[in-house]
Formats: C-alpha cells, sequence, structure tokens
C-alpha cells in the first residue's frame, strides 16, 4: 500500500504521501481485489470452462510492430505509413485477444493456430 501511495505521491496525482495513502487504503485496495477476482475468473473460463488446452488469451506488448490479422486498432487511425518506412508499433494493449490452435489432422501434420478474437491495441503513432 505504502509504494503504490508513494508512486501516487510521486507522479504528482496528490499534494502529499498522506492524502495518496488514504486514496489507496480507501479505494485502490477494493479495485486491486477486484482484478485479482476478475483475473483468477477469467483463468477459470478458459482452464476449466472452457475445458481446452489449446486455447490462449493474447496480449501484445508495447514495442511490437502492428500485426492486422491478430491485431485490431482500437482508435482506428487511418492507414498512413508511419515516417522512415517503419512498422507501425504498439504503444498498449486495451483488450486481450483470443487464440485457438488447431491439429494438423494426422501425425506428423503441423498445427495452425485460429485468431477467434482479435487483441485490440492501441499504435504509437496515435498517441503524437
Amino acid at each position: 500500500m505504502e509504494q503504490l501511495a508513494g508512486v501516487l505521491d510521486e507522479t504528482g496525482s496528490f499534494s502529499s504521501t498522506q492524502p495518496s495513502l488514504e486514496f489507496v487504503r480507501n479505494v485502490g485496495l477494493k479495485g486491486i481485489e477486484t482484478i485479482i477476482q476478475l483475473a483468477i475468473r477469467l483463468e477459470h473460463a478458459f482452464m476449466v470452462e472452457v475445458t481446452s488446452s489449446d486455447m490462449s488469451l493474447l496480449f501484445e506488448a508495447p514495442d511490437t510492430v502492428f500485426d492486422d490479422t491478430r491485431m485490431a486498432n482500437e482508435l482506428g487511425s487511418d492507414n498512413a505509413p508511419v515516417p522512415g518506412g517503419l512498422k507501425d508499433k504498439i504503444a498498449g494493449t486495451m483488450e486481450v485477444g483470443v487464440e485457438k490452435r488447431i491439429s494438423g489432422g494426422g501425425p506428423g501434420k503441423i498445427g495452425r493456430a485460429k485468431i477467434l478474437l482479435k487483441t485490440k491495441v492501441v499504435l504509437e503513432k496515435d498517441l503524437v
């Protein structure tokens, strides 16, 4: 709690450490508990309810090259090229996607991945 309050204090979100500590205690802990409970519920849904070890959540790390077959641009910016001919880079993931691995159909066959839900991302060029 104190470390999170210290971070909020450093960002200038509060006038001093005491108000940020009170905020974390009164508001932040409930939000953190909710995030943990939802993460556990999501894991349970995929690992138990779906009962398929061949499904996985997709999360794209910042600075990854944008791939429109696996990702959707959340802000929907135009497809203008990035200066210098570089590929669009991801600033962050807004919503996770879902991928399912499909076997090749027989011995020695190579499996493939099918995107069930694209990851929603924000591109660096949209934050400038």
